[in-house]
Order: C-alpha cells, then structure tokens, then sequence
C-alpha cells in the first residue's frame, strides 16, 4: 500500500512539474514575441521610413507649396508636379512596398502607412487633372482624397501606439515615424 501511495505521489509531482514547466514555456515565448515586435516595430520606424523619406518629404513639399499661397502659376505647379512629385511618390511607394518586415502586427502598421501614402499619390495625380482638363470637380475627389489619406495615417498612429504599448515600447513624438520610437527599458519581472 505504501508503494502504491509513494507511486501516486511520485506521479502527481511529476505532472505538477510538468504543468509549471509549460507555464514558464508560456511566459518565454511571450517574451520572445514581445522582443520580436519590439525589434521589427523599431527598425520599421527608426531605420527604414527615414531611410526612404527623402522621396515622400520632397512631393509633399511640392504638393504643398502651391496651396500654401505662393506665387506658382498653375502650368508651373502642373510641370513640378508631374516631373518631380508624383515620380518621387512612385519611388517612395516602390520603397515603402519593397521594406520586409516580420510580424504580422508591423505589417499591418506598414500597410495602413502605405494605404495613406497611396492616397496622396493620388490626389496629386487627380490635381493634374483637374488643371490640365479645367475639372474642378477633380479638385473635390482629390480634397477627398487627401481626407481618406488623412485616416489611414490616423489609422497607422493609433495602431502603432497600441502595439508599442503592447509591446513596452517607448513612442518618443507624437510625429510617428519622425519622432522615432525605442524599446523600453522596464525589466520584465
């Protein structure tokens, strides 16, 4: 009777041994999630955007130069366009589309990004037309564009600081991607 009481016991410890080892297993492979996010969600922000920016600041500039109430004439602003800002939007989207990344939840950040950036690549274009053919009707679509581009970056801040928050991940600006972000220096417990 004692050896069958000694044998239960032994296979009951044995059962809770394994039950905590599949805890600890669990937490680790938190851990290392965690740390995996971490690392892509901060070379995605701090490393590649601004390594690519140079094409989307200088069509930005352009775009918004003209309706910042300067002097461009619409032919001039038309040429500017067309030469200059919608090729550098094509080479900053064949940039931003070519970064890999390696988490589903960086990936998702990259997308909303891209959706916003392709907005505005599109208005610029809807602009062009819009002169070119004298439809002012296009000046509108475009305005709705920049509107849709506008949520979609709302969209891509709102999901980069909820996976930097889920992630201990510090967001040093509120200009994502420009403030840049830093992984936390808390200790996991």
């Amino acid at each position: 009777m004692k050896k069958k009481i000694c044998i239960l016991l032994t296979g009951v410890l044995m059962a809770l041994s394994l039950v905590a080892c599949g805890k600890d297993d669990k937490k680790d492979n938190k851990e290392v999630t965690e740390n995996v996010v971490q690392a892509d969600l901060v070379e995605f922000i701090n490393d590649e955007l601004p390594g690519i920016a140079g094409d989307k600041d200088n069509a930005l500039n352009i775009y918004n130069s003209y309706f910042a109430g300067s002097d461009m004439d619409n032919a001039a602003f038309v040429a500017d366009l067309k030469n200059n800002a919608i090729p550098s939007m094509e080479t900053y989207i064949s940039n931003l589309s070519a970064i890999e990344v390696e988490t589903t939840e960086v990936e998702e950040i990259k997308q909303l990004y891209l959706m916003g950036v392709q907005k505005q690549y599109e208005a610029m274009k809807m602009v062009v037309n819009a002169i070119e053919n004298e439809m002012p009707d296009y000046l509108t679509q475009a305005e709705a564009l920049i509107v849709e581009a506008q949520i979609y970056m709302d969209d891509y801040e709102a999901k980069v600081a909820e996976v930097a928050a889920n992630n201990q991940i510090t967001i040093n600006s509120s200009t994502v991607p420009s403030g840049g972000i830093e992984e936390s220096t808390t200790e996991a417990q």
